[in-house]
């Protein structure tokens, strides 16, 4: 058995023709391919005969061609075809054995192509006729061989009928599967409709029934504060009052109700009216100190010194919204304190993005009560028993926020307290001059006098742009820093420099290999380098951040993109010695007159950030078409650390892009770079506030490009 295997691998073989009394033919050898045949164990002609019961006995058709007629079949061949003998197939044409339709094609594979052998078919699929008339469709392999000393063409044929009928049948049920698909589909899509169409209707009915309600609960609670005014009775005179509180309540849960169904029904209408910040702040403290000081609980309301009090916006949905978060905190925090702190988080020039976050002491949620927090009516089971409510207040609080073009995040934990953040844009309004420290404010740093032509900075940054203009700031006072690119470099500096080698560090926080915080906190463990001022350079401006600096051991913190003014304030305060430096104001810097080319440009701030490029307008166009240029790669490299699922990644790119937009005066694009950060940082698709920043970076690049050419 061995050698007949080895003899069919081996075997090179010439076949002779058929002849009558031998219809299959002999097989002749050209020569014998096993080494025992070689040797004389085997002789050839054992060989040829093995070979040709090889190929009679071979489970597929095999068919041999001289001059396109049959020359040879096997008896699978014969069976294949009908054939009772072989003497029936020989001397046949290949057309009688192939379907007429598949001629043409078939002559590429079974005939004599008109290029040679290099253009015939190896393979090829095609419908054949057996000797009775009938059909099947074939796999054919073709290939040359000998045949009695002559090159003849061998097909090997498998029979696919049922396979193609399989694939067939595959094909109509796929069809009929997509057909039933898109039926769904449309089913689907008419229930999504008959649903909203319900929707609407709920809507609708909700908004009726909650204004026939406020009619008469009006009248009653008319009735009712008459009534209380006018009673005698000591004993009457408690229930006039419960009955006073519990129609306020009603009142206040069908207003709620209303205000839900006039958003979901388009119809609720934001106010864009002049209004005072710190006013607002302060009704808000007046409404709700009185029931932290009935508990107990320490209540504290500040706003950033940097916002400016006159705002555009609706005054009433913003105080709405913050009392109802404050009061939540209150109504969940069983002792400890409540903060309402907001931050700036970028300023452009006509608007502004700011941050109201609630935080508390509270209970706390769990992620499955903060997932269903802002649905209407949800509200956990275990805590509506114990503190009451409807649920209803966040869901309004979330869609006004979304009303007004902002939205609610949270971060809380079970047992460690909640922080609600609003992110609100605003207009700023005519006046920017705040009224007054109604509410307290983040102090300015004041500057201090020095002279500082001989002090030792180190400059820690990883944005070119942001070392040039801080670099460039430095040498206006005479300082000419160490420029370092990440946290990692600094902190190989001042180990090999000591403690007393530099006077003040400007860090950066967010750097590659190493960030700011994380570097901060290894030069404060080392012996000798607690007295070492380190100032935190960073795009985030909110109160939070800063005490985060503070944390890591850095003494304070330079927003980005930073005031000239602000800039030096803080040098002066942290360098200690000798007369004040003088301090460049933006007014002071001249600018491009609003009438030329890059004046014109909207979002574009010339005066403040030729300012920060200390009055070089060369080398400010220098980095705006820098910017026109490599904007877009920016872009495209947030998307892919989306698409890649790394959000740490593209925030801290978009926060890197904001402090350099914010640097160059680009405050329309560096709102929206705020605006995805924030959406990132907050879990959420950020896919609208990336497309919105493209098309962004888009059509200031085109008015760049525009202005820099005229």
């Amino acid at each position: 058995m061995t050698n007949r295997v080895s003899t069919r691998r081996n075997l090179r073989r010439r076949l002779s023709p058929a002849r009558p009394g031998n219809p299959h033919g002999n097989l002749a050898t050209q020569s014998v391919g096993t080494p025992a045949a070689r040797r004389g164990r085997v002789p050839a002609e054992t060989s040829a005969a093995l070979a040709a019961e090889y190929l009679r006995n071979f489970h597929d058709a095999i068919v041999m061609l001289r001059d396109d007629c049959v020359c040879f079949a096997n008896d699978a061949a014969l069976r294949m075809f009908h054939a009772g003998e072989a003497s029936a197939l020989n001397g046949l044409h290949w057309h009688r054995l192939v379907h007429s339709d598949d001629w043409p094609r078939a002559h590429l594979h079974c005939g004599t192509p008109d290029g040679g052998e290099a253009a015939r078919l190896a393979r090829l699929e095609f419908e054949c006729r057996s000797l009775d008339d009938g059909s099947f469709v074939a796999e054919s392999t073709a290939g040359r061989v000998y045949l009695g000393g002559e090159s003849v063409l061998m097909l090997v044929l498998r029979d696919i009928t049922t396979r193609r009928h399989e694939d067939q049948a595959q094909r109509e049920l796929r069809a009929r599967l997509e057909e039933r698909m898109l039926a769904r589909a449309e089913d689907l899509r008419q229930a999504l409709a008959d649903a909203r169409l319900a929707d609407q209707a709920k809507d609708a009915f909700l908004a009726n029934v909650s204004h026939e309600l406020r009619t008469p609960l009006g009248g009653l609670l008319g009735l009712l504060d008459l009534a209380r005014s006018r009673c005698a009775d000591p004993n009457m005179a408690p229930y006039l009052e419960k009955m006073a509180r519990a129609g306020k309540h009603l009142s206040r849960i069908i207003n709620d109700l209303l205000d839900l169904s006039k958003i979901a029904a388009g119809r609720m209408e934001i106010e864009r009216t002049p209004f005072s910040l710190r006013e607002t702040l302060q009704r808000c403290q007046d409404v709700i100190a009185h029931r932290a000081e009935a508990k107990g609980i320490q209540l504290r309301i500040r706003a950033d010194n940097a916002i400016p009090d006159r705002l555009l916006g609706d005054p009433l949905r913003l105080e709405q919204i913050l009392l109802n978060l404050l009061g939540n905190a209150i109504k969940f925090t069983p002792q400890g304190r409540i903060a309402l702190d907001v931050g700036l988080v970028a300023r452009g020039e006509d608007q502004l993005r700011l941050c109201f976050d609630v935080s508390d002491t509270g209970i706390g949620m769990s992620a499955e009560e903060v997932a269903g927090l802002f649905r209407p009516f949800a509200q956990a089971a275990a805590t509506r028993r114990k503190f009451g409510g409807t649920g209803l207040g966040l869901a309004l609080s979330q869609k006004l926020a979304e009303a007004m073009g902002g939205r609610i995040t949270v971060r809380s934990a079970p047992g460690e307290g909640s922080c609600f953040s609003l992110g609100l844009q605003m207009a700023i309004g005519t006046s920017a001059e705040p009224p007054g420290p109604a509410i307290p404010t983040v102090p300015e740093a004041e500057p201090r006098p020095g002279d500082h032509r001989h002090a030792r900075v180190l400059l820690v940054e990883d944005d070119a742009l942001n070392a040039e203009i801080v670099t460039e700031l430095l040498h206006g006072i005479g300082i000419y820093p160490r420029v370092v690119e990440n946290g990692h470099d600094a902190v190989v500096v001042l180990a090999e420099d000591g403690p007393g080698a530099f006077d003040l560090v400007l860090m950066d926080i967010q750097m590659p290999v190493l960030d700011g915080h994380a570097a901060t906190r290894l030069i404060r463990s080392w012996p000798g380098f607690d007295s070492l001022p380190i100032i935190a350079m960073t795009a985030h401006a909110l109160e939070h951040e800063r005490q985060l600096s503070l944390a890591a051991g850095m003494n304070d913190q330079l927003s980005k993109p930073f005031e000239v003014p602000e800039f030096y304030a803080i040098v002066n305060k942290w360098l200690a010695s000798g007369g004040a430096a003088r301090v460049p104001s933006a007014s002071s810097v001249a600018a491009p007159d609003a009438t030329t080319a890059l004046g014109r440009i909207p979002g574009l701030d010339v005066r403040s950030a030729l300012a920060r490029f200390g009055g070089n307008e060369e080398r400010y166009r220098e980095w705006l078409e820098r910017f026109a240029a490599e904007s877009p790669e920016e872009a495209q490299r947030i998307r892919r650390a989306l698409a890649g699922g790394d959000r740490e990644r593209a925030a801290a790119s978009v926060h890197s892009f904001k402090g350099s937009v914010g640097t160059l005066g680009l405050t329309r694009l560096q709102i929206r770079a705020a605006e995805l950060e924030s959406a990132i940082r907050a879990g959420f698709d950020a896919v609208p506030e990336l497309r919105q920043l493209e098309r962004a970076i888009d059509e200031a690049r085109r008015e760049i490009q525009a202005a820099l050419r005229s």
